[in-house]
């Protein structure tokens, strides 16, 4: 029974750290999947298939060679330092863009659905970041775990109270049928650069799994079930409309034929779920400063540079920087594919 509740925390968490803000906002699924149509859902099918492959194999390496930290896992499936320094660079990196992101995402929202100025709300954004991050309030990050299964709530009852499957089925198609081979290529960008991200939790978390085969394909094929149910119900929403492809958060468009109680409910979560993420990368990037002399400097820096970014946009930041830090990221799932292939197999239940 504890095996089984375990796995289930696990799950949550692993999930929670998927659908990120971009997730929720219904951008992400736009560019990755939903403008594909019909090939969107083949992506979502790739894309929760490599992910469950990537848990597996991340809690498999772990576990095989009592990995610790991220680090340790970087320099484990590289092939040489040339290698391990770059991932770790790349994940530093993606770090400070997702949280420059996800800052722009909060102007955003601000901006689509009340009208405020960037600049008034990118200033405030920076300054209440800046004081969590120089707090270390961790409690403030564990926020997340509660705003992004609300989230998932919402959306569920939303489709199945609003948006029967017929209306869904109906729809009309307002993207050109789109291409399998690009489908596929933007499902795999989708799944390299969550991956980033991902890896470093599943690390965290792979002592509460058991050391047994059975326990991590149970963890990674239920993980990737959820995953693909979640990507195609979100999918399905956004292809109910035909007004979405130019809204930053489209979700929040299609909350405007609901009740206002579930929009409410909804908004406070996204945004809770966009600051959450954004200290959760603020912290990581701090994190790896090993001169807490400069913490606070870095901290203040990233911070001002937010309020420029964040004109810039975050539909723009996703759809630019995401596919980029994917085809970047797809060197650590490589590697994380080539190392050890004999895991599996020597497993035992």
């Amino acid at each position: 029974m504890n095996t089984v509740i375990n796995i289930i925390k696990v799950i949550a968490v692993i999930i929670g750290t998927i659908i990120g803000a971009g997730f929720a906002s219904g951008k992400e699924i736009y560019i990755f999947f939903a403008k594909y149509e019909k090939g969107g859902f083949l992506g979502a099918i790739i894309s929760a298939t490599l992910t469950a492959i990537i848990i597996y194999k991340t809690i498999a390496i772990v576990k095989k060679y009592n990995i610790e930290n991220n680090n340790e896992f970087v320099e484990k499936i590289a092939h040489n330092q040339k290698i391990a320094l770059i991932l770790k660079n790349i994940i530093n990196i993606f770090l400070v863009v997702s949280f420059w992101i996800m800052c722009a995402g909060f102007c955003t929202y601000f901006r689509q659905e009340f009208n405020v100025p960037i600049i008034i709300t990118a200033v405030i954004n920076a300054i209440i970041i800046y004081i969590l991050l120089i707090k270390n309030l961790d409690g403030v990050i564990k926020l997340n775990t509660i705003a992004v299964p609300i989230m998932i709530i919402i959306i569920v009852i939303i489709s199945i109270k609003n948006y029967p499957m017929t209306s869904i089925i109906n729809s009309k198609v307002y993207i050109s049928n789109g291409n399998a081979g690009k489908s596929i290529l933007s499902s795999v960008l989708n799944t390299s650069y969550n991956s980033i991200t991902l890896i470093p939790i599943i690390i965290s978390l792979a002592s509460n799994i058991k050391d047994k085969n059975t326990s991590k394909i149970a963890t990674a094929a239920t993980g990737g079930i959820i995953f693909i149910l979640i990507i195609s119900i979100f999918k399905m929403l956004i292809l109910c409309r035909t007004d979405v492809s130019s809204v930053e958060f489209p979700i929040l468009r299609i909350l405007d034929e609901c009740s206002n109680t579930e929009k409410i409910i909804y908004s406070i979560a996204i945004v809770t779920a966009i600051l959450t993420s954004a200290i959760s990368a603020g912290y990581g990037v701090l994190g790896n400063i090993e001169d807490k002399q400069k913490y606070k400097k870095i901290a203040k820096l990233i911070c001002i540079l937010e309020i420029p970014i964040s004109y810039i946009g975050f539909g723009n930041l996703v759809s630019a920087l995401y596919p980029a830090f994917g085809v970047i990221g797809i060197i650590q799932i490589i590697s994380i594919l080539k190392k050890d292939n004999s895991i599996a197999k020597n497993s035992k239940n």
